[in-house]
């Protein structure tokens, strides 16, 4: 027998009964929810995706304006100008953890003068390390769900691929195999699920692997930050 002038690779290249409404009527009820949970999946990454893109942009932005206003203060001594640009650009990250550092800062100062030996900077230091812990759980917000996602979703398809292929034999046991077109639901239901499942995956790994990325430069923003700013405390202290 030619295979490519089989009834089968006939219908498929005239793609008769594959347009998505026909796939979705001759779906079974449980592909019909495997579907709809694919495309419920599909809408939560693109959730995800804009808001962490939106907060890493105004982030960012704000991080631009905060950084050199805040070492400009800081270097003049003014530490509460400092802290007020601290706040006034609260949506910087590399702010929160900053203003925390030198919260502590001003609070190990006043401990010193009632002990001179008293070590202002290593409580600084540890400080930086836990406000840059907290920020890096608050960026990876929704990462898990697309990790998620990008890991589940094919899995998911291919579930329904199993499902479709079963019910393609099924029909094949009913309907025999001569019309083809009898069988052309169950096997594009069957074909639509894994691909629906790979649009689901491929772009939920491709955010979830940019946003990591901008997760590391924000974390790389706050520790060069952070050590311009624990110099400039130790440059103050070797002058006291």
């Amino acid at each position: 027998m030619n295979l490519l002038a089989s009834p089968l690779v006939i219908a498929l290249a005239e793609g008769q009964g594959f347009s998505p409404m026909e796939i979705w009527h001759a779906a079974s009820i449980f592909n019909k929810f495997i579907i709809i949970l694919l495309f419920v999946l599909i809408a939560l990454q693109i959730y995800v995706a804009i808001e962490r893109f939106v907060t890493y942009g105004q982030s960012n932005a704000a991080s631009e304006k905060f950084l050199k206003l805040f070492m400009d203060t800081l270097r003049r001594g003014d530490f509460e100008a400092a802290k007020r640009a601290a706040t006034t650009h609260n949506k910087s990250h590399v702010a929160l953890v900053l203003k925390h550092g030198l919260d502590i800062f001003q609070y190990e100062k006043q401990l010193k003068t009632m002990n001179p030996n008293h070590d202002a900077i290593q409580p600084v230091e540890r400080a930086i390390v836990r406000g840059t812990a907290e920020v890096v759980e608050l960026l990876k917000k929704g990462m898990s769900s697309l990790a998620t996602i990008g890991a589940l979703a094919p899995f998911i398809g291919l579930l329904g691929t199993v499902v479709g292929i079963i019910k393609v034999f099924s029909d094949l046991k009913t309907k025999g195999a001569g019309d083809i077109n009898a069988l052309a639901g169950s096997i594009g239901e069957a074909l639509a699920t894994t691909a629906l499942g790979l649009v689901c995956a491929i772009p939920a790994v491709w955010f979830y692997n940019l946003l990591t990325n901008k997760q590391d430069m924000v974390v790389t923003n706050i520790n060069n930050a952070a050590s311009q700013m624990i110099d400039e405390f130790i440059r103050r202290e070797s002058q006291a």
